[in-house]
């Protein structure tokens, strides 16, 4: 037998630490609970819903069950020591193990039970007479079987997507930098804005909204919304109700979020970096094999690997990639590794382009047909209003 090389012993090690810690992790969520039982503070199961989607045949319900859920802010009036409370409520949450849930789309149930960290997904068949549906549409879902809460007091609505075959393409977007000023170029702003800030305080990315909502419309300027869109982060689940209120405040077009989890166990804490991005592409490019998808991300972190690597695997169905420019007015090293990434897309057949704002986006987008040349005056303007807004001008 061949002895273990260094890299081995380290991974061995690293799987071993992993399993430890998330075994004691474990043992200690577990002991909490029973102290919280026993001096009656055990809490009230309540049910944190994350936005759903529907393939052509299955409806797909996630959300989780604390005892401690985020309260819903009041974005104008609250202070700093308010913001950072709500903060540490989202990091501090009390996940309900164990909790049999039942969920309705369209007539149709299905029931579930939370992991050991509070998490859900709940699939429901999808019934042929869907086809008719508007974007968005409501599920049920409901605690049931449980002495602390009942169904009626636990009842939820959770809003879901509906992606309609009149739907073109659709649009699968990184969050950090791309839809949402993070500082990512300097640390200290980056803790305060998200530990001090609330969704009114965090600054969307100028004319982000104006694109998106052209994109979904077809690059019509009026009617439905057809075009779904997709958000995958780095960012936690703890952060679902800031980001989903971010893109309300800011009226960026809503769409299912993927996060990740911020658990120690070997399949969260240490696989769902960055790499989560990717596997959440494929999972979503696999689930609608008919449709075409954009894919929108940012310099600063690893959106031009994870998506070259989807151009190699994905080819035609992805007409283009954008790459918004961390640091537009600086020739940097983000810059250099997009561009090894842009010939690693190129020779797949995918074009990556290193833009620098939404107008950018938008007339390469309406060369390739994806925008009308209606959407390019408007996109400006929005883009160019957003920028007089973030200083202070309007």
């Amino acid at each position: 037998m061949s002895e273990p090389t260094p890299l081995t012993f380290q991974a061995d090690f690293r799987n071993w630490l992993t399993r430890t810690a998330s075994s004691a992790d474990d043992v200690a969520d577990m002991a909490i609970r029973r102290i919280r039982k026993r001096w009656g503070r055990s809490g009230v199961p309540q049910i944190q819903a994350y936005t759903g989607f529907a393939t052509a045949d299955t409806v797909h319900l996630r959300g989780r069950i604390l005892s401690n859920p985020p309260l819903d802010p009041d974005f104008h009036n609250d202070r700093w020591w308010q913001n950072l409370t709500h903060t540490w409520r989202r990091f501090a949450s009390d996940e309900v193990p164990g909790v049999k849930l039942e969920g309705s789309f369209a007539g149709v149930t299905g029931q579930t039970v939370s992991d050991a960290e509070g998490y859900f997904e709940l699939d429901i068949p999808r019934v042929a007479d869907n086809a008719d549906f508007a974007l968005w549409m409501p599920a049920q879902l409901a605690i049931v079987d449980d002495e602390r809460v009942s169904p009626m007091e636990s009842f939820t609505v959770c809003d879901v997507m509906h992606v309609s075959s009149d739907a073109k393409f659709a649009v699968i977007s990184d969050v950090d930098d791309t839809i949402l000023r993070t500082g990512a170029t300097d640390i200290g702003t980056m803790a305060k804005l998200t530990f001090f800030g609330n969704a009114r305080t965090r600054a969307p990315l100028e004319g982000v909204a104006s694109l998106y909502e052209w994109m979904q419309r077809n690059g019509k300027p009026f009617g439905s919304p057809i075009n779904p869109v997709f958000y995958v982060s780095s960012s936690p689940w703890n952060l679902h109700d800031l980001l989903e209120d971010f893109l309300e405040h800011n009226a960026i077009p809503k769409g299912p979020l993927f996060l990740r989890d911020l658990g120690i166990d070997e399949d969260k804490f240490i696989k769902q970096g960055h790499d989560r991005k990717l596997e959440q592409t494929r999972e979503l490019m696999s689930a609608f094999p008919n449709l075409q998808f954009i894919l929108v991300g940012d310099s600063g972190q690893e959106d031009a690997r994870l998506y070259a690597t989807a151009a190699e695997e994905f080819g035609e169905r992805i007409p283009a990639i954008f790459i918004r420019d961390i640091d537009p007015d600086a020739s940097s090293d983000h810059d250099q590794k997009v561009d090894r990434f842009a010939r690693q897309s190129s020779a797949a057949g995918v074009p990556m382009h290193l833009v620098k704002d939404s107008i950018e986006v938008s007339v390469i987008a309406e060369q390739m047909g994806l925008l009308s040349k209606d959407a390019l005056k408007a996109i400006e303007d929005a883009t160019h209003r957003d920028h007089d807004r973030s200083r202070g001008l309007i």
